[in-house]
Parts: C-alpha cells; sequence; structure tokens
C-alpha cells in the first residue's frame, strides 16, 4: 500500500493547533502562550510517532497473513463440497464408480485392525454434516484420494476456484486520547473494516468525533452508497446490491468513537460474534488493568497490541513489590532488566489467557526507550494452556556477578507410543533448584542469590512475523518518518539468539577489573567455542549468547593473559579477587572468527537504537483532567 499524503486541508478552527503525523491531521486546543510550553486537555506524545509507525507495520503483516489463512480455510471448505458432492453423485451412479467407493461389510474380529491414521484423517477432512454413515465413508474415502492428486488436476476436474473475498477486521483502540491512532489506522491499513476509538474522558471523545471529522472520515449516510439515490432508508439492506460492511460504514463511519470505560467496553464485547480481532492497548503508564477484559474482547487468532510505560517497575529495582502485584512476577537489579521487564509482561499476558483455556504467540516483544511494546497472537487450545509452565521460570541471579540460572516451573515430555508411534506429551513437575544452585551463594564470585519473577522463558519473537515485516516496511519505506530505524530495529530482533538474557562485555570486564575486549573479540571467542551470538536490540553494546556464563568468565580470564590486571587495585574480599582467583576451566580462543561481523550485523549500515528526537524527550505529562476544549 501507497500512502497519499495531501498537503492542503479543511480549515483550522479557532482556538485550535494543527498536529500533523503521517496521513493524519488532527486539531487540540492551543497552549495558552505561543512559547508552547502549555499542556493539551488531552494526551498526546509526538514521540511516540514511531511506535505508532511500528504498530502500523505489524497489524498490515497480521492482516495479511490472516488473509492468507483465511483464504486458505475458504478454499478447503469449497474444496469439501466439491468433494462431497462427487461422492454423491459416484453413489447414486451405480456400476463401477459404486463398488469403487462401496464401504467393505464387517468380517467381525479383524473390524478395527486398521483403525487410528485412516480414522484420524476422516475426522480431519469431515466438515459436521448430517449425512448417514455410509454417506460419510465415501465422503472421507473420496477426500482422502482426492487430496492425493496434484492440485491443478483436482481444480480441472472440480472447476476453477472463484475470487476469493476479501477478509477484513475490526479493531479496538481501547484508550484513544486524541484518535491520531485510531485514525491513522483508518487511512493506512487496507484491510481494515472499521476502528473503534474508546475512551473515558468526554472531552477527549468530543476531540476524537472531531478530528474524525477533520480527516474526512466522519459518516456519510446511507445515500452516500452508490445506487441508492432515490430509495427510503428503510429499504437500504444487507442483500446482493449492498454488503453489511458498506451499510455499517456509511451509517457509523470507518472510524467509531464511543465514550466509556474501557474494561466495561471489552467485557460487553466478550460473545464470541461480539469480538474484536485486532485490540490495541497503549496506556499512560501499565497495561495490566485492562489485560483481563482484553483476552475477552480478542477473536481467536487476533493480534494483540500492548504498551507499558511503567519501566520504573519493570526495569527498576526499587519496586519488586509492585511488579509482583501488577505483573505477577519480582523485578530484578541487573542489567539485562529491560529483558526482564520484557518477560514479565509476557508472563501476565499468558497467565490471564490461560485462565480462559487461551494461550499467547508473541510475535514481536520490543523494549524502546522508555516504554515497551508487544505485538502477540491469542489463540484457544487446551494443549498449547497446559504447556504454559514450562514456557515460565524464575531465575536465580548473582547480586555480584549477575550470572542468571534458570528454574521452570514445568516440564513436557514426549512419549512415543509402540502402538501407532504417536507421539503423546505428559507433563510434570520439574526437579529443582537448577544444577548450577549449591546453596545460596555463587559458585563464580561468592555474591548471594536473588530471585526475578516468575517470568516468560520462552522465545520473544516470532522469527517469521518479524521477516515479514522486515519485507514490508523495506517496500513501503516512504510510507514511514522513523522507517529507518525500524528497519534497524526489526533487523536486530531478527538477528537475536533465542538463548534468554544479555550481557555486556564492559560489564563483564569490570567485574574483574579489567581492560574490556573489542565486542568483536568477545563475540570470536564465543563463535569459536560454538556457541550462538547476537546483540540484543534491548541495550547499545550487549551480546546474547547460549554460552553458560562460567564460559563468558574465562574469555575475560583469557583476555588478561595478555591484558594483565594491576592487582594493586583488586581488594582483599572484593568480587574481582574470587574471579581472578578462580581457574579457568575451559579453553578459550580469542583468534578473529570471519563469522562475528555478519553476527554482530557490523557489516549492515542500520540504525539500530535511538537517538534523542527532541529535547527534554520521554514521556510526555499527563492529560489536564477536566479542562474542556474550546468551543
Amino acid at each position: 500500500m501507497t500512502i497519499s499524503r495531501t498537503e492542503a486541508g479543511p480549515a483550522v478552527p479557532e482556538g485550535f493547533v494543527v498536529h500533523t503525523e503521517s496521513t493524519t491531521s488532527i486539531l487540540f486546543a492551543a497552549p495558552p502562550s505561543s512559547s508552547g510550553t502549555g499542556t493539551a486537555p488531552v494526551f498526546l506524545n509526538p514521540v511516540q510517532e514511531y511506535n505508532r509507525d511500528l504498530s502500523v507495520v505489524a497489524i498490515r503483516t497480521w492482516s495479511e497473513a490472516r488473509q492468507a489463512e483465511k483464504r486458505k480455510y475458504w478454499e478447503e471448505g469449497l474444496r469439501r463440497k466439491w468433494a462431497r458432492k462427487r461422492a454423491r453423485d459416484l453413489n447414486g451412479a451405480g456400476g463401477d464408480g459404486a463398488e469403487k467407493f462401496a464401504k467393505p461389510k464387517s468380517t467381525g474380529a479383524g473390524e478395527d485392525e486398521g483403525k487410528g491414521k485412516g480414522k484420524e484423517a476422516t475426522a480431519a477432512l469431515k466438515e459436521g454434516d448430517d449425512d448417514d454413515d455410509e454417506g460419510e465413508f465415501l465422503l472421507s474415502r473420496y477426500l482422502i484420494l482426492l487430496t492425493l492428486r496434484p492440485l491443478a488436476q483436482q481444480t480441472q476436474e472440480e472447476g476453477t476456484l472463484p475470487p476469493a473475498p476479501t477478509f477484513k477486521f475490526s479493531l479496538l483502540e481501547a484508550l484513544s486520547a486524541t484518535g491520531l491512532r485510531a485514525i491513522r489506522y483508518a487511512k493506512e491499513l487496507p484491510l481494515l473494516r472499521y476502528v473503534i476509538a474508546n475512551d473515558l474522558s468526554a472531552s477527549a471523545v468530543e476531540d476524537i468525533r472531531r478530528n474524525i471529522a477533520f480527516n474526512g472520515l466522519a459518516p456519510k449516510g446511507l445515500h452516500s452508497i452508490p445506487g441508492t439515490e432515490g430509495m427510503p432508508e428503510e429499504e437500504i439492506k444487507p442483500g446482493k446490491e449492498f454488503s453489511k460492511a458498506q451499510i455499517e460504514e456509511a451509517k457509523w463511519g470507518k472510524v467509531r468513537a464511543n465514550e466509556g470505560d474501557a474494561c466495561v467496553f471489552m467485557y460487553q464485547h466478550r460473545a464470541e460474534e461480539a469480538r474484536f480481532d485486532c485490540v490495541d492497548l497503549d496506556p499512560y503508564g501499565s497495561a495490566v488493568p485492562f489485560l483481563d477484559a482484553a483476552m475477552n474482547a480478542i477473536a481467536d487468532g487476533g493480534l494483540m497490541c500492548v504498551t507499558c510505560t511503567d519501566m520504573g517497575v519493570l526495569a527498576g529495582h526499587n519496586y519488586p513489590e509492585k511488579a509482583f502485584t501488577h505483573y505477577g512476577g519480582v523485578c530484578v537489579n541487573a542489567e539485562y532488566s529491560h529483558e526482564v521487564g520484557l518477560r514479565l509482561v509476557l508472563h501476565s499476558l499468558a497467565t490471564t489467557a490461560a485462565r480462559y483455556g487461551r494461550y499467547i504467540e508473541p510475535q514481536l516483544s520490543l523494549s524502546i526507550d522508555f516504554y515497551v511494546r508487544l505485538f502477540i497472537r491469542v489463540r484457544t487450545g487446551p494443549k498449547e494452556v497446559k504447556a504454559v509452565p514450562s514456557k515460565t521460570a524464575l531465575v536465580y541471579y548473582c547480586h555480584t556477578c549477575q550470572s542468571p540460572h534458570w528454574q521452570p516451573f514445568g516440564r513436557v515430555q514426549e512419549r512415543v507410543s509402540e502402538k501407532n508411534g504417536n507421539v503423546n506429551l505428559t507433563y510434570h513437575v520439574p526437579a529443582g533448584p537448577p544444577d548450577q544452585v549449591k546453596g545460596d551463594r555463587c559458585s563464580e564470585c561468592g555474591g548471594k542469590f536473588h530471585i526475578g519473577g516468575p517470568m516468560w522463558a520462552a522465545p520473544l519473537h516470532n522469527k517469521a512475523f518479524v521477516r515479514d515485516m522486515l519485507t514490508h516496511v523495506e517496500e513501503h519505506a516512504s510510507d514511514f518518518k522513523t522507517s529507518d530505524r525500524i528497519k534497524g530495529m526489526l533487523t536486530v530482533a531478527l538477528s537475536e539468539t533465542e538463548a534468554p538474557l544479555y550481557f555486556s562485555p564492559s560489564k563483564m570486564a569490570s567485574l574483574f577489573n579489567a581492560t574490556c575486549p573489542p565486542i568483536s573479540t568477545f563475540g570470536s571467542a564465543l563463535l569459536n567455542a560454538g556457541y550462538e551470538i547476537s546483540r540484543s536490540h534491548a541495550v547499545a553494546g550487549s551480546i546474547k549468547t547460549n554460552a553458560p556464563r562460567t564460559f563468558v568468565h574465562d574469555v575475560i580470564r583469557e583476555w588478561i593473559k595478555t591484558n594483565p590486571v594491576m592487582m594493586k587495585n583488586v581488594k582483599d574480599g572484593s568480587p574481582a579477587k574470587s574471579l581472578l582467583a578462580k581457574e579457568q576451566t575451559h579453553e578459550v580462543s580469542l583468534a578473529h572468527n570471519p563469522k562475528v561481523t555478519g553476527a554482530l550485523l557490523d557489516n549492515i549500515k542500520l540504525v539500530r537504537y535511538q537517538i534523542n528526537p527532541q529535547a527534554n524527550w520521554g514521556p510526555a505529562r499527563a492529560a489536564i483532567r477536566g479542562a474542556p476544549p474550546p468551543k
């Protein structure tokens, strides 16, 4: 989709100023002074343009994947109808055709022989019709034969597939404020059916309606539909002439403002037919108060977009009690706290979904500037819900050297049936504590263990989804002002190893009172030993690896052999003294590895991390409550 921008627009009412972002211009009350230092009665943070651009890319990517999935189901359903008709024709024709598909008579003793896979295939191919046993058997036999033939042959025999319908989606922005995000979605998401912009504040909803009209998206009435000229409105109904979507958009518009409590509104849409395909939660602070309602209001396979800006709780260490009460896990006092913050939010999402027999699939999880932004798909499935404990873990980490050790809450075991070869999963309580934790002291430096979590311990991203997002933004770079940064962050996220947490070489070196080796030297040592490495999107200069922390420490010990530590600066009883006294247990090669440049993305020119977009940037002030907009 290529976004078109028009320079000219409607006249700006007196007392308002215009803020333009991408395709959308919105009105908000002019600051009280010409200096522009006032605060508007609604919340708007221009720095969050990156968040909104990224969201457009993510939702477009998801909607295209959803369209492909829906088309596949539609085609399968159509072929099943063709197959049912052919099976019935063959059954009624007699002769060879009927004999070929005739149901064999029962032989008694061997009746159950050959069940299993054939039975499963029949169940998977049946559509749930009310045919008798004979008809169901004929249908399943024909469907099995049909699926074994090439697609081109099926199409030739059954007829050419008609054009697939377009499967559009509904979207809820639960906390809309100005309506900027919702209006951008309406203009920039080709497969969007409608978006509801909800806010609790009456003045905010008034602004939303004003901005909808200012952008030319106000409802145009039923007679705006071509072919309705002169028709009474009561006769304009969904049917062959007019689609339901056409009538809804003409009557209510593509962006629909709603004044109400976000949670109450979402609970009112928990019926399966009333759910939204996409729910966007972008609050001022934590999204936790809205998660339960959002899980009830999102359709199966839907995309949930979540922002949390309370990084002092998620990535800090001064409020462990608040992290636990909000997210169900304790934050950590370690350099990898920003990734832990992401995992705490995912843990809260996963446990909230599991209460309703649903599970999450993280598509993209990013720690950005002063907030986290996550895109997850929500699905229903009892088997996947049972696996949630095995994707949840505590982390034992040394308060001094920050070495992490994971303790999962569950264990999944595969059992292969000797009878039919089927793989069955069983779920067990894990053993603990982790093997590396012996007592309450770290075996590396003697520091005390602290505990973080429970938190999400599975991958943060869906690599295929991130790759599709990256392809999309590269093809439509001109649509987004922040496209360079989106490409940079997505490229880093795509390259990340699935091993949890990261470290910085400078932090590792400081533990030994040593000079810091170049990041390429550190990466080469890990690659030479056969471990995976990547950068982390969360912190500049960091490394993610599946190497144990004992090996990471041995890299520093190997470096010290040629870059010795000044022992006069190492105090007795210090952590550095303990780490230096420990013998190296791994063979480490610091020789340059040619793969390190690609692994650390040093061969690509990227905008990986944020540069200051404006003076005093960061979380903006909250909206002034009760301040009415000018009339």
